[in-house]
C-alpha cells in the first residue's frame, strides 16, 4: 500500500490524516507544533519530529498549511530527496503561487499535485464531498484513488496549476455572488421596514430559482446556445432596471444591481436583447 505523509495538522490537515487512518492507510505526520499531532498517534500515525522525515517515509505527501507560498519554504527547507516523489498540496494561492510551487518541485524531481478542497473537515471522507485537483502527467492515475478517499465526488481536471485557481476564483464567486446577493436583499428590504425574519423565510423559495437559473446555464453555455429565450436578456434588464430605482428611492446601497444592470444593458445596446441572460458569458468575454 502507499506511503502517506501529511505536513500541517491544523483542523483541515487532522480531518485528512484521521480518513487515511481510518481506511487503513500508513500515515506519517508532522506539525510545526509538535502537539497537535498526539491526536493522531493515538489513532496510528508514525508521528515525525521533522518535515523532512516524514517525506522520506512516504511516497505521496500531502502539505495542508497556509498558502503555496509557505509551502515553497518549506521544500526549499528540506534536504531528504523529493525525486520520484508527488507533493500534493492543498493549500491556497494564486496562479503565480502555484506556478513557483511546481516550479521547484520540477527544479527537484518531484511530480506535484495540486488540490482544492470544496468541504469544511467535518466533510473530509464524505461521498457528497470533493476534491477538485490538477497535477503531473500520471498522477491522477497512480493517487485518485487517495483522494477519492477524502472526498468521494473528487476529480482531475487537468495538469494546467493555473487551472485551479481559476477554478477557485469561479467557484469563490458563485457562493460570495450569492451571499452578497443576500446580504443587499437585506439591505434594500431594511430600508422599507420589512422585518429580517419575513425576509429570511421568504429565501427558500429563491434557492429554488437559483436551481433553474443553473439548469439554464448548463444547457446554454458549454453549447453556447443562447437562442429561444423564455425570459430574454431585455426582460432581465428592464426588470433589473426596476429593482434599482427601488434600491436609490430608498436610499439603499445599489451598487450590486447597478453592476448587475450596466452588463444587462451594455449588453442589450449590442444586440443581445433577445438572447438569454447567459449569452452576457459571450459579450464580456469579448470586451
Amino acid at each position: 500500500m502507499t506511503k502517506l505523509a501529511v505536513l500541517g495538522l491544523g483542523s483541515m490537515g487532522s480531518a485528512l490524516a484521521r480518513c487515511l487512518l481510518e481506511k487503513g492507510y500508513e500515515v506519517s505526520v508532522w506539525n510545526r507544533t509538535p502537539g497537535k499531532s498526539d491526536a493522531l498517534a493515538t489513532v496510528g500515525a508514525q508521528v515525525c519530529n521533522t518535515a523532512d522525515d516524514a517525506v522520506r517515509a512516504s511516497d505521496f505527501t500531502i502539505t495542508c498549511i497556509k498558502s503555496h507560498k509557505e509551502t515553497v519554504e518549506l521544500v526549499e527547507g528540506l534536504s531528504t530527496s523529493l525525486e520520484g516523489k508527488t507533493i500534493c498540496d492543498m493549500s491556497t494561492g494564486d496562479t503565480s503561487d502555484a506556478d513557483s510551487l511546481v516550479s521547484i518541485l520540477g527544479e527537484r524531481g518531484a511530480y506535484y499535485m495540486l488540490g482544492m478542497i470544496n468541504a469544511y473537515p467535518s466533510g473530509v471522507g464524505k461521498e457528497d464531498s470533493t476534491i477538485l485537483t490538477v497535477g503531473s502527467a500520471g498522477t491522477w492515475k497512480r493517487y485518485g484513488d487517495i483522494i477519492r478517499v477524502l472526498g468521494g465526488k473528487s476529480a482531475n481536471v487537468g495538469e494546467r496549476p493555473s487551472a485551479l485557481a481559476a477554478l477557485f476564483a469561479g467557484l469563490f464567486t458563485v457562493r460570495q455572488g450569492f451571499m452578497f446577493g443576500m446580504i443587499y436583499g437585506a439591505l434594500v428590504c431594511q430600508k422599507a421596514g420589512i422585518p429580517m425574519q419575513v425576509y429570511s423565510d421568504r429565501l427558500p423559495a429563491t434557492l429554488k430559482l437559483v436551481n433553474d437559473y443553473h439548469d439554464l446555464f448548463a444547457r446554454t453555455v458549454p453549447s453556447e446556445d443562447y437562442d429561444n429565450a423564455e425570459a430574454s436578456m431585455k426582460v432581465y434588464a428592464l426588470a433589473q432596471e426596476d429593482a434599482l430605482k427601488t434600491f436609490e428611492s430608498l436610499d439603499a446601497p445599489a451598487e450590486f444591481m447597478q453592476l448587475m444592470f450596466n452588463q444587462t444593458k451594455d449588453a442589450w445596446d449590442k444586440g443581445f436583447g433577445d438572447k438569454q441572460l447567459t449569452a452576457l458569458v459571450r459579450y464580456m468575454a469579448d470586451q
